[in-house]
């Protein structure tokens, strides 16, 4: 009755106790004594797994005896409980509830292992006297320790990264929260109140809407289902902050009211920083690109000098002459296809690019109408539509095809029939094979791209800069210029 156990007249020792039953239950089970020393008196099977202390005889000893607490981990408070837990059951007649509370146990190597209990002491009455106490307990170590880490964890996030948890009831509106989040609104403590109302009063106007979308598609989604929320905060201090709701709908094991659960997160710092880079990007793009652009026309003002110089030696006639002009067309030429580079640089994943395919073909024009050919003189083919290359390879890759163009339209005399080609291939292993061929109208068996060798000197650098090999060969009445390249070198 009432928690109580009674003890008929005729039982009265420890074998009488065990005729109970409590050697069948499930759950440990100990008898002791009210005395000074809770002297044990009988405990089941259960108790010794419970406790790790099978086989060992504990009747007659006492309860701190048997299972000495730990003097490093608030031993004293455990002695407490229990004590008290005794007490009252003794003054009062009615059993008592106490835990969790930590107990440590020793181990086999004598080590203190951390435990937690929930325990029940119920008295054992005979002729109405209180003769012995029932402690019946429950280890909850587990779930005990899975609750501090869960607090740890959330203590962590929010002191770290700005992470504040919250549960939400979208029928009262209640709104259980972190301070933190509080003052993610701009609210001071306690002046937003217990409801969401004033939260949402302060979510961005353009950005509500939204909000409560995707608060009635959670509503109406199954459990587990993750509702997302990314919004603006205007605060009254003129301050807008960012904020990132990650939660899903669950039963409340209180009140059993389905609730949204989650985490905030202020990302004000982060979106701030993205929206700093991001301008500073732009504007190193837009240096970069105004920078580009000067280069471009100064080089343009560079040929427009040259063309001139060039005029005036054609003007005063003569060999000498006629060899400066020569030479001035070949700076010339190397010139254009430096600016040509120029003309086609992008800005592409912070990286000044070409498009060689667009940058050879305003070669090839280029090339072609500076020697004054007709379009089926001087031929551009290639298979990929794009390959991109960063601007310095460009620069030199570029300067060894004008090399190469330029010997051809000297040796190879290109026309309609006869006319110098340009193929731009990629191999699946991504390697660059670029072929420049033209007519053999030289009986001169060196394979010079010019007579002074200067062009030639200029391509192997060119070359070994870039990583580029190149070969040429004389085939079936043609000059053939091969180059590959890797592109992932």
């Amino acid at each position: 009755m009432n928690g109580q156990i009674q003890l008929s007249e005729r039982p009265d020792s420890i074998t009488d106790i065990l005729a109970l039953g409590f050697e069948a239950v499930p759950f440990a089970a100990l008898f002791f004594l009210p005395d000074d020393k809770l002297t044990l008196l009988w405990r089941n099977s259960a108790h010794q797994v419970m406790s790790g202390s099978v086989g060992v005889d504990v009747t007659g000893l006492g309860m701190f005896e048997a299972f000495p607490p730990n003097a490093d981990a608030d031993g004293a408070d455990a002695v407490t409980f229990i004590r008290t837990a005794t007490n009252e059951t003794m003054r009062t007649g009615i059993p008592q509830e106490v835990g969790p509370a930590r107990f440590d146990l020793l181990d086999k190597s004598g080590a203190y292992v951390e435990h937690h209990w929930q325990m029940h002491f119920a008295p054992v009455r005979k002729d109405g006297r209180t003769i012995a106490i029932l402690q019946t307990a429950r280890d909850v170590t587990e779930a005990t320790l899975t609750a501090r880490l869960a607090q740890s964890h959330r203590r962590a996030a929010t002191s770290t990264a700005s992470v504040a948890y919250f549960s939400y009831d979208p029928e009262t509106d209640l709104f259980l929260r972190h301070d933190a989040i509080d003052a993610m609104f701009g609210f001071a403590p306690d002046e937003a109140g217990i409801y969401a109302a004033p939260f949402f009063e302060r979510v961005h106007a353009d950005d509500i809407a939204a909000v409560h979308a995707e608060v009635a598609r959670v509503l109406g989604a199954p459990h587990g289902e993750i509702a997302s929320f990314d919004y603006r905060v205007p605060l009254p201090s003129g301050e807008e902050r960012f904020v990132r709701i990650r939660g899903e709908m669950a039963t409340d094991p209180v009140d059993r009211r389905p609730k949204l659960v989650g985490t905030f997160v202020d990302l004000t710092d982060i979106e701030n920083a993205r929206r700093d880079l991001e301008k500073a990007v732009h504007v190193r793009e837009s240096l970069v690109v105004e920078a580009n652009h000067r280069i471009k026309n100064s080089l343009q003002i560079a040929l427009s000098l040259l063309r001139l110089q060039s005029s005036k030696l054609i003007v005063a006639g003569g060999p000498a002459a006629e060899k400066a002009r020569e030479a001035l067309r070949a700076v010339e030429s190397r010139v254009r296809a430096v600016a040509d580079v120029h003309a086609t640089i992008q800005i592409d994943d912070d990286v000044a690019n070409i498009d060689l395919i667009t940058l050879v073909a305003r070669l090839v024009a280029s090339t072609r109408r500076s020697a004054e050919l007709p379009d089926a003189a001087m031929v551009f083919t290639h298979s990929a539509e794009v390959i991109r290359l960063k601007s310095d390879r460009a620069i030199a890759l570029s300067l060894m095809l004008n090399e190469l163009l330029t010997n051809a339209i000297k040796y190879g005399g290109p026309g309609e029939h006869s006319p110098v080609t340009l193929e731009i291939d990629m191999t699946p292993e991504r390697v660059l094979r670029i072929t420049v061929e033209n007519a053999d109208l030289t009986a001169d068996p060196r394979l010079d791209i010019d007579s002074g060798g200067t062009g030639e000197r200029l391509v192997q650098q060119f070359a070994a800069q870039i990583g580029a090999e190149i070969d040429r060969a004389k085939e079936n009445g043609r000059v053939i210029a091969r180059i590959t390249m890797p592109l992932n070198a």
